[in-house]
């Protein structure tokens, strides 16, 4: 997998999010679902390590809610500079951190330090290699703190996993014209199926917002181009989470379709 050429930067697409549709219902509504999730109201005491955080907008969201520290990470330096392009709008806050590294890159975590919250939302299946990826996380979670993660669900059939991740490779390989055409392609598809469910496309997009902030464009071509690419069922990610790293599972959302499950572990031990 990691052979095949990757034409998509999830960086430059993070870039255009916080550009041209970050806006402050966008920011509130990632602040709802993060807090949510994890049954909470604030951050106060807490440490915050965003694990390949793309476009920076969740580590945006710990600072707001009161997070001792946070520590943003990522591989492509697109998003770090998204980072820090949010970091310098909020005030640039001392206790904000933002650097550029890979979760399976040994050295670089030598240097960043656990952390009572680690938050890695639809990135681990993208390192190439998702399991151990999962595990370097895991590891940079304090004793008895949280770690909140999203993958990729793994569905069989003709149209499952396998067959999404034939039109990833398809689409990295096509030039940006051929990009365009197959986002344009996709998002005609989904305005048909949204018509014959008697949605109105228009306003279902317009509400596409109250899906953690997201941007529905943003998310397509994530969608399209994110590669490499892993999935995993729930059930797959509980008995690793569990037999593997002895974490205990606080919170899920599943799902039945190629969207990402949820998972909220804790880690064993009480917090120093």
């Amino acid at each position: 997998m990691n052979q095949e050429k990757i034409t998509f930067s999830f960086g430059k697409n993070w870039r255009d999010f916080i550009h041209f549709y970050l806006t402050e219902e966008r920011t509130a509504e990632a602040v709802r679902s993060l807090m949510e999730f994890l049954g909470m109201r604030r951050l106060e005491g807490l440490t915050f390590l965003d694990v390949g955080c793309g476009s920076g907008l969740f580590s945006l969201v710990a600072c707001k809610m009161g997070a001792s520290e946070i520590v943003s990470f990522d591989y492509d330096p697109f998003s770090v500079k998204c980072r820090e392009y949010l970091k310098e709008k909020e005030g640039s806050p001392e206790n904000w951190s933002v650097s550029e590294g890979s979760i399976l890159n040994g050295e670089f975590l030598e240097n960043i330090k656990k952390a009572d919250i680690v938050y890695s939302w639809g990135v681990l299946h993208h390192t190439g290699n998702m399991w151990q990826a999962i595990s370097n996380a895991a590891k940079l979670v304090r004793p008895g703190g949280l770690f909140y993660i999203a993958i990729y669900n793994k569905v069989e059939g003709l149209f499952g996993s396998r067959t999404w991740l034939a039109l990833k490779r398809f689409y990295n390989r096509r030039s940006t014209i051929g990009k365009k055409i197959m986002e344009s392609v996709f998002v005609s598809m989904i305005a048909l199926k949204m018509l014959a469910t008697l949605k109105n496309p228009i306003s279902e997009i317009k509400r596409y917002r109250e899906n953690r902030g997201m941007s529905f464009i943003i998310d397509i071509r994530d969608s399209l181009g994110g590669y490499p690419y892993e999935y995993a069922s729930a059930g797959e990610i509980f008995n690793f989470c569990k037999k593997e790293l002895g974490f205990t599972l606080e919170n899920i959302k599943t799902v039945n379709t190629l969207s990402l499950n949820e998972f909220l572990f804790r880690k064993p031990g009480k917090k120093a």
